[in-house]
């Protein structure tokens, strides 16, 4: 659960030395009770401080709003598939410490997870701060009666008790879920879908996943498995063929795995020059080489993107989005042919989407997870909705709000 205008709030809060309820309403467009409602609540959860200011005109003095920079901490961490970025952050959303690892340096992901864990707490303990929550993305399905990684070939989990294993070696109170849905959140909070109440985010990297946000509520699906477009099937063929070491087609073609793999099987069936003959294959040196005119790094990108188009058309038919927000490794990388892309797509629907590329660079999942850390501490001592379910509307976030409250007591 993340409530957009109340980080919002604290965020203009904690750029400020010191500000005001009129001042915060002014800026962020919102009504003054809205603001009153915010501010009051994280006033309560030990945030922000308030003092009496003096008279800016005659009459009563303006109350002084200042972010307790003092309250405590949060550990958001991306878990990929190559890489793993941990954060340390105040409570206000702003990063103090951060260190990024190969997912494998350790051997198992789960040991260079809790190794970058440890290594967030300790320097929590060193500027003096209590670490009040944790949240972690990893790039796969998590079983929602039982915490478990049902599906995560990028991390070799498959049936990994992640939940149950964080929950017994860190302190802090743990939450874990997919790394698209985290990057959406973020995207909601400080990125390219800020007021949007119906996007999708997809990320293309290692492998390929969406978070879908609709009429502003992340849709989790009946096994938390939707948005995993990595499956889709974008030919007769692959229906024959079926997943491959538990990938699906779209994630096997367009992935930076996919689009290397299909580079070296052009290299080895053509004779075509290109940059790309006596070099590491990867996918940084494809768009490299497709930047300079490769004809074979070329082609290349332009497979790829009509498999991305022939995605972004299924879902623009299915969910009918304003905005798609592309993220990922192979995603950004897709920006100089953005424009391609989008013809591409543009006269397949009835009402195209607009398609960016992700503001965040490689910052999203771990800008989700500090949200989903800070969301922890407040409902730490208020009651909530389930994690997952957010309202992009100040209206219906307050009302949310108030009837988890009433339900929570009795009335």
């Amino acid at each position: 659960m993340l409530e957009v205008n109340e980080f919002l709030v604290l965020d203009f809060v904690r750029d400020r030395a010191q500000t005001t309820r009129p001042e915060i309403a002014r800026a962020l467009g919102l009504s003054a009770s809205s603001v009153s409602r915010i501010v009051a609540r994280l006033i309560r959860g030990g945030l922000i401080v308030e003092s009496a200011g003096s008279p800016e005109a005659p009459g009563r003095p303006r109350a002084r709003i200042a972010f307790n920079r003092g309250a405590g901490a949060v550990i958001g961490v991306d878990l990929g598939g190559t890489k793993c970025h941990a954060a340390l952050a105040d409570l206000g959303g702003g990063v103090l410490h951060e260190v990024r690892r190969p997912t494998h340096a350790g051997g198992e992901p789960y040991a260079t997870l809790l190794r970058a864990i440890r290594e967030m707490e300790a320097e929590a303990r060193r500027r003096g701060l209590p670490v009040l929550a944790i949240a972690v993305g990893v790039p796969a399905i998590l079983d929602p009666d039982t915490g478990t990684a049902v599906s995560g070939p990028n991390v070799h989990w498959q049936g990994f008790a992640i939940v149950p294993r964080l929950a017994a070696d860190v302190g802090a109170p743990v939450t874990v879920e997919n790394d698209v849905n985290l990057a959406a959140l973020a995207h909601a909070w400080r990125g390219d879908a800020r007021q949007v109440n119906d996007f999708v985010t997809i990320s293309i990297g290692t492998g390929i996943g969406a978070a879908v946000v609709a009429n502003g509520r992340l849709v989790k699906g009946h096994r938390n498995g939707a948005g995993e477009i990595g499956y889709l099937a974008l030919s007769a063929d692959a229906l024959r063929r079926g997943l491959r070491d538990g990938i699906g087609d779209f994630e096997e073609r367009a992935s930076g795995p996919g689009i290397a793999r299909r580079a070296t099987e052009l290299l080895e069936t053509t004779r075509d020059a290109s940059a790309l003959r006596g070099v590491e294959v990867t996918p940084a040196a494809i768009f490299q080489a497709a930047t300079h005119g490769d004809p074979i790094a070329g082609r290349v990108i332009e497979e790829t993107l009509d498999h991305v188009a022939l995605a972004l058309v299924a879902i623009g038919a299915t969910l009918d989005p304003e905005l798609i927000v592309i993220d990922g490794s192979v995603g950004r990388s897709l920006q100089p042919w953005l424009g391609a892309l989008a013809e591409r797509v543009a006269g397949r629907l009835w009402s195209a989407p607009r398609i960016v590329i992700s503001s965040l660079a490689p910052d999203s999942t771990v800008i989700g997870a500090i949200a989903a850390a800070l969301q922890s501490v407040r409902r730490q001592a208020a009651p909530a909705s389930l994690f997952g379910v957010f309202d992009i509307g100040a209206d219906a976030q307050e009302r949310g709000f108030e009837a988890a409250a009433a339900s929570a007591a009795g009335t």
